[in-house]
């Protein structure tokens, strides 16, 4: 969801982004040829339609978990007006968006920066894994195109961790913890158990 930009949370997010620039809330007024998830082209055509520019930096979403800014792409009119002309799913009025001019963009996809919302320490594991699955699935020339293939081991890796996750998820919402009996039912705590088997695909997805 879109966040209160006083929320404590965003306001360390945004010191992690470390912007010279002020956090703003910027209309969505998505353009008929605009594509969700596709806010570089989108902002592109606007600009050869319409003049302007285009302007990088970060939208802020934040859930019961994490908090995290996803790089992004909106529009800027001629007088200076920022608008957000890619669709949203669901559909939001705004988002909260801060300029960057330090990252750098060449066309190859930049991850996500995200904090733990909670004072659960699995909460930090989901979000070792979600660097983990953009790692792989933006490894080499995949960087640079939508979706890619994985094949093999990177596969195997994938789908395991993409796996955990899900029930890693489930497990944090239920109340689990890193000393909580594992979700498996093994009988062993989740530090002894999957919290084990977790580091270790996380290290296979740095060489696969």
């Amino acid at each position: 969801m879109v966040p209160d930009l006083n929320d404590a949370k965003v306001q360390r997010l945004l010191k992690k982004i470390n912007s010279k620039y002020e956090p703003i809330y910027i209309p969505v007024v998505a353009e008929s040829y605009a594509l969700p998830n596709e806010c570089y082209p989108n902002v592109e055509k606007k600009v050869e339609l319409d003049g302007g520019s285009r302007i990088f930096g970060w939208q802020i979403w934040r859930t019961t978990l994490i908090c995290e800014a996803e790089f992004h792409a909106v529009w800027k009119s001629h007088d200076g007006k920022l608008l957000d002309i890619t669709p949203k799913s669901p559909p939001v009025e705004s988002i909260l968006f801060i300029q960057d001019d330090s990252v750098t963009y060449n066309g190859a996809q930049i991850d996500n920066i995200r904090i733990n919302n909670t004072n659960n320490p699995l909460v930090n594991d989901l979000i070792d894994i979600h660097k983990a699955l953009f790692r792989i699935r933006n490894k080499g020339h995949r960087a640079f195109i939508y979706k890619g293939t994985l094949n093999g081991e990177e596969a195997k890796v994938y789908r395991n961790l993409e796996s955990i996750g899900s029930i890693l998820q489930s497990y944090i919402y239920q109340g689990g913890q890193i000393d909580s009996f594992c979700f498996c039912g093994s009988g062993f705590r989740y530090a002894e158990c999957h919290r084990r088997e977790l580091d270790s695909l996380i290290l296979r997805s740095k060489s696969v």
